[in-house]
């Protein structure tokens, strides 16, 4: 059966730098879309009185020495996004900081950037969305009379305009339950490992 498809993301591997806390974005550690990240790079720095006040009540906690008011504050400490790492080094200083940094939860390409510096963001704007390319779909075109051979599991092997030649592999995963009236075509969703990025 010959399919013709374009490779998408694999929306399982997406993922939303979101603000954590509503502030001013003080600083954009990535500048535009197609960079590369590593998870844990720094992303962006947020200033957020919010957080201030947040790691004050932490340290006033820990003055008071009540272990339910010091498990209260570092709760909410850690709804504000802040990692273990940084609240040990906030009891270590006795300080608070006045920003937050947002590091890459994971590692990947930065496929769109909202933010920009100086501008205001509540709790839950995106920033960033981040794709891990190391695997993609290829979205197919099946034609209606073709579906009685197609079923889930099967082996599928491809080339592409930017590689002829070269066949690439991969396994359906998904069969749109939809038929598009139009082109009396379904969906076929194949499964392709992409270690060295090739397929974009």
């Amino acid at each position: 059966i010959r399919m013709v498809g374009k490779i998408a993301y694999d929306e399982t591997r997406l993922t939303y730098i979101s603000a954590w806390v509503p502030g001013r974005i003080d600083r954009l550690f990535v500048n535009f879309t197609g960079t590369e990240v590593k998870k844990g790079d720094p992303m962006v720095l947020i200033y957020s009185p919010e957080l201030v006040s947040a790691q004050e009540e932490y340290l006033i906690a820990l003055k008071s020495g009540s272990q339910r008011l010091i498990e209260a504050s570092k709760k909410k400490l850690h709804l504000f996004g802040i990692s273990e790492r940084q609240i040990t080094a906030i009891e270590k200083e006795g300080t608070s900081k006045t920003s937050l940094t947002i590091y890459a939860p994971m590692s990947g390409i930065v496929i769109q950037k909202h933010g920009l510096e100086g501008m205001y963001v509540e709790t839950g704007t995106q920033i960033y969305a981040l794709a891990d390319l190391s695997q993609v779909w290829v979205m197919l075109d099946a034609y209606e009379s073709d579906l009685m051979w197609l079923k889930k599991g099967q082996k599928v092997t491809f080339e592409t305009e930017a590689y002829p030649g070269r066949i690439f592999d991969g396994t359906v995963v998904f069969i749109d339950p939809f038929l598009d009236t139009k082109t009396r075509t379904v969906k076929v969703r194949v499964n392709v490992p992409n270690p060295e990025g090739k397929l974009k």
